[in-house]
């Protein structure tokens, strides 16, 4: 038909890990490698994917293929074990316990899964993942430092008296505030840094690969940025500080649950000791 809109083919995530869920890609003339390795052109989380499980290329007569490479536990098709199949639009291929949509869209189609997907991911006011988002992350990179012998810092910031901002000056100016603190944060973060809005006035960031001491170095370098920052809200003029709190794996904790409890102490001791400054937890020798 003339009007008829083009559609064209993609895979979904309608089933996986919270932060691969509602992840896309559209297919195209290159085959599409699934898999947790990075060389993945539709790389998930789910520990139960192989690092190269399963493969989608296009076929000779224009249909697409998906083919199993050697995985673990299986690729499965509309809940059939498969080697090789020819995929048609609403095909759910499992791959570990992820379920990957193969279907067609148009462009507002398209429009539309990528604003719910923003929606369900990122914090709507600054633009950063949102917080169970971010603490998905945290468990996949700790997962990955622990079993790679590697380090992992994690980073807590806080916005000092920020209550005021809000009382003094309103809640929409606040918002304002907050958007510019993350955008300092994103561009003074490496690409590989993770950073997330934890909740209310407070950030957080993961550095994969980075010691307590590069950690140390970043945090300062957003703490000055902020400091000499006067963030133009309507009529006002607005100045703050942060402050920030800093543990890391595995040189504070062989645990997760304790990286956060000791970057929020920390925190906790640069309030209390002045604000618009950066603690590092240390472990008391002994203990």
């Amino acid at each position: 038909m003339e009007n008829e809109e083009k559609k064209y083919p993609f895979l979904t995530v309608i089933w996986g890990t919270n932060f691969d869920f509602g992840k896309e890609l559209q297919v195209g003339k290159k085959p599409v490698l699934i898999g947790r390795s990075k060389e993945a052109s539709f790389r998930l989380t789910d520990r139960m994917i192989s690092r190269r499980h399963c493969i989608i290329k296009p076929t000779r007569d224009e249909y697409y293929e998906v083919e199993d490479v050697g995985s673990s536990n299986g690729t499965y098709v509309n809940e059939e074990r498969i080697s090789k199949k020819i995929l048609v639009s609403g095909d759910k291929i499992r791959v570990g316990e992820t379920i990957v949509k193969f279907h067609y869209k148009d462009e507002y189609d398209t429009m539309f899964f990528e604003k719910l997907y923003k929606m369900a991911v990122y914090d709507g006011a600054t633009g950063l993942l949102n917080k169970v988002f971010l603490l998905d992350e945290l468990k996949i990179q700790f997962e990955v430092a622990r079993r790679q012998n590697s380090v992992l810092s994690f980073i807590m910031m806080d916005i000092d008296d920020f209550k005021r901002v809000n009382d003094r000056y309103g809640h929409p100016i606040g918002d304002i505030v907050l958007k510019e603190i993350a955008k300092i944060i994103l561009v003074q973060k490496r690409t590989q840094d993770i950073a997330g809005r934890y909740g209310g006035e407070e950030f957080s960031i993961i550095l994969p690969g980075t010691d307590i001491k590069g950690a140390s170095n970043l945090a300062e370098r957003i703490r000055k940025e902020v400091e000499k920052k006067e963030v133009k809200a309507f009529f006002e003029t607005v100045k703050v500080t942060i402050s920030a709190g800093i543990s890391s794996y595995p040189l504070t904790t062989s645990s997760i649950d304790e990286l956060i409890e000791q970057a929020d102490d920390a925190l906790y001791e640069a309030k209390k000791s002045g604000k618009n400054k950066i603690i590092t937890y240390m472990p008391i020798v002994g203990k």
